[in-house]
């Protein structure tokens, strides 16, 4: 009886030419793609696309210095084009999550041959640290993340990159805490496309039917809507002087609020006032705050969102 191949010499050259375009040797992959298509036309459409793909890295990557501090820079500049060539496309949408390890391995290899600091930007609030993250190298992130937070406290994208350095390493909690600094600081700065933590990039997406929000104020209103479903847990402030920073910026809030009761001010002033909440304890060793003054500011920015957070304080009581 005549045994059947496992696989098909089509389906062999398909995926020798996949695999050699997920790892960057393009040369090769279009030769493989270019016979494939002469071969087997029937399936044009989607090998089309996938030596558009090779066409597009191949002028892109030719341009580039061969070495130089500004490498990673230009390479990273490439590779956000090139999500945004795949967005357009129809059979190769996802053709970035495949390509992308042995991409940012070529821009981890050029930071290091230019010596880069840790707190180098690849590019606008992008750090070098970023890419450590796509190579799955999440120690080495953390650690240049970390550096490059002493010298940028106040940086939402930052403390979003370090929470998904962690949520890589597999710790969700600290990575969650991360995530809530990012919210605290600029909720609509995080980078939202490549945040790791599915869950709360749900809840994004579905907070603007559930409230009739538009998208950006979903973002404002969404680090307090997940307190409130427990994605977040409290933040526990023990440090008097840092208590007393963040009481002063949610005065800040507060008198810009009383002036404009806009629905931003509004859901920043009942995110920070859950925070303040949950260290009512100690807030007393703090001059001119008042914790019925931080309820009355919370119901006030908005009375359903306030009466499901104290129903949820009610469950957290119970428990």
């Amino acid at each position: 009886m005549e045994q059947i191949p496992l696989f098909h010499d089509e389906f062999v050259l398909l995926n020798d030419a996949a695999g050699a375009l997920n790892d960057l040797r393009l040369d090769e992959a279009l030769l493989l793609l270019t016979d494939y298509r002469n071969l087997y036309p029937h399936n044009s459409e989607d090998v089309e696309e996938k030596l558009r793909i090779i066409g597009f890295l191949q002028k892109q990557l030719s341009a580039l210095p061969s070495s130089g501090p500004e490498l990673p820079r230009f390479l990273f500049q490439i590779w956000r084009s090139f999500e945004s060539f795949c967005g357009a496309l129809t059979h190769n949408v996802r053709a970035p999550e495949k390509l992308r390890p042995r991409f940012f391995q070529r821009i981890t290899a050029a930071v290091e041959e230019a010596s880069l600091a840790d707190d180098a930007l690849l590019a606008g609030d992008i750090p070098v640290g970023y890419s450590y993250i796509q190579t799955g190298e999440y120690e080495r992130a953390i650690r240049s993340l970390q550096t490059c937070l002493l010298s940028t406290r106040e940086s939402a994208p930052l403390f979003g990159y370090l929470g998904d350095a962690w949520w890589g390493r597999g710790n969700r909690n600290t990575a969650r805490q991360l995530y809530f600094e990012a919210c605290l600081i600029a909720p609509c700065a995080i980078d939202w496309q490549h945040l790791r933590d599915e869950e709360l990039k749900n809840l994004l997406e579905l907070l603007p039917g559930e409230y009739n929000w538009e998208q950006a104020l979903a973002c404002e209103w969404l680090p307090a809507c997940a307190y409130i479903r427990r994605i977040f847990k409290p933040k526990m402030i023990r440090v008097l002087a840092e208590l007393s920073a963040f009481t002063e910026r949610y005065r800040q809030l507060q008198k810009a609020f009383r002036s404009n009761p806009d629905p931003v001010p509004a859901a920043r002033i009942f995110t920070k006032g859950v925070v303040l909440c949950d260290n009512e304890p100690f807030l007393r060793n703090v001059r001119g705050i008042d914790f019925a003054d931080i309820r009355r500011e919370m119901k006030s920015a908005d009375p359903v969102i306030f009466a499901e957070y104290m129903k949820e304080l009610e469950r957290r009581r119970r428990i």
